[in-house]
């Protein structure tokens, strides 16, 4: 995935939307949903991200009130859907590489794939996903684009503090970073380990899409090798059995992350740049080093680096030489640990916490039926009508026909006075 280009990944992106689709479908849980009598739901919330496949619980339970959530940073092509005004000049699309700070033919790039994305949704995935849902629902459903019209509010897990700022439509309700906490209830295995680092502590995970069991034994060795060169104990999520480890490398299958970043000897966080585990680094305060493979992560890591919350590492470019210089640069510069602990109390500095504004939102559709109202008339329009290019096409049209009519009489006129002059002349 880390070599993915950025046209291979928006294809590969609706390949793995239908593919989740397909086993959602077949699922046991969506059996036992399905036997629920119509009527037996107040509400649907919808994870939207990978697409429309449940939709048509809408229709399956009498059209209750709808919400969507996202665990994306506000997707373009769900800002789109749900009527946000799309910004590609200074919001980059997920799959480049890009801050908002764009070159002229960067912003080309990301206009084209911006669109691209929105398109193909609506074109090819919503039907894909729709003939899959008929085997399922029943051939008489409506279309998705219908469906999803009754979704009246959107969860988005964005913050202008978290992510880069961008302006919102009232019905996307920003709650990025609604799974932080405090760090509690740590295993006294843990517990234990991160009470008794004397250096303090580095914790590397690549997350639940990246297993670091399925590395090459190249790059695990790199990374051991950079390991045991550092004073700090290492605790790293390695989903099997892996050999020759240092004595400061402690190996688990599985960890509560963030209980164990938010532990106060943890001095860095090595990790795939997911939009979950950089919240929870910016919410503890603690330095990055991000490892971005595919999707999001390529924006949250500019988005670090650019911040000087952390760095950056290229996965093929991974030697041991590599990654410890990585690891001293963070560790070795108080710069980012400050600048972490900055955006830290700034994110925490508010009146209510992510969790608590999702939570009023929720009810607050359950008490008022839904919230239709609160959606913008753009999420009707054509992207030309939204963005006024219709307008703007047509006063353009205008001012060159009226220029060139212009020209015409003021030539017709010029060549009229120097015939007369001449004739006069002559």
């Amino acid at each position: 995935m880390a070599a993915y280009s950025p046209t291979r990944m928006l294809i590969q992106f609706e390949d793995w939307c239908t593919y989740s689709c397909d086993i959602v479908l077949k699922s046991k849980g969506l059996k036992i949903l399905l036997s629920y009598p119509p009527d037996s739901f107040d509400l649907i919330i919808f994870d939207v991200t990978m697409g429309s496949c449940l939709y048509p619980l809408i229709h399956k339970f009498n059209y209750p009130p709808s919400i969507a959530a996202t665990a994306f940073p506000l997707p373009t092509y769900v800002a789109h859907t749900f009527g946000n005004q799309l910004q590609p000049s200074y919001i980059p699309w997920y799959g480049l590489p890009y801050t908002t700070d764009m070159s002229f033919t960067e912003r080309v790039w990301n206009f084209l794939f911006t669109y691209a994305d929105v398109i193909k949704r609506h074109v090819s995935l919503y039907k894909k996903e729709h003939n899959l849902a008929k085997a399922v629902f029943g051939e008489n459903i409506p279309p998705m684009d219908e469906l999803e019209r009754h979704i009246s509010l959107v969860l988005t897990n964005t913050d202008p503090i978290l992510n880069y700022p961008q302006p919102i439509a009232p019905n996307f309700i920003p709650v990025g970073g609604l799974h932080t906490r405090r760090s509690e209830n740590l295993p006294q295995d843990i517990q234990t380990i991160l009470d008794n680092a004397k250096h303090g502590v580095v914790v590397f995970s690549l997350g639940t899409n990246v297993r670091s069991d399925k590395l090459d034994k190249r790059t695990q060795k790199a990374l051991l090798e950079a390991f045991s060169k550092i004073q700090q104990t290492v605790i790293w999520k390695f989903e099997s059995e892996i050999d020759n480890l240092p004595k400061n490398v402690i190996v688990r299958k599985w960890l509560p992350q963030n209980d164990v970043i938010g532990h106060p000897n943890v001095k860095l966080f090595i990790g795939h740049g997911g939009a979950l585990s950089t919240q929870e680094a910016i919410y503890h305060g603690v330095p990055m080093i991000c490892i971005p493979f595919v999707v999001d992560q390529r924006i949250n890591s500019k988005l670090i680096v650019k911040k000087k919350l952390g760095v950056d590492l290229d996965f093929k470019q991974i030697t041991a030489g590599y990654v410890l210089q990585k690891i001293r640069e963070v560790l070795d510069n108080p710069m980012y640990s400050e600048n972490m602990k900055k955006s830290s109390n700034t994110f925490k500095d508010r009146l209510e916490t992510p969790l608590e504004r999702g939570i009023f939102w929720v009810e607050y559709v359950l008490r008022h039926g839904g919230a239709e109202f609160l959606s913008t008339p753009a999420r009707d329009f054509s992207y030309f009508k939204a963005s006024s290019l219709d307008v703007i096409t047509f006063l353009f049209v205008i001012t060159f026909v009226t220029t060139i009519i212009f020209y015409r009489i003021v030539t017709f006129i010029v060549k009229t006075c120097a015939k007369k002059k001449k004739a006069k002349v002559e």
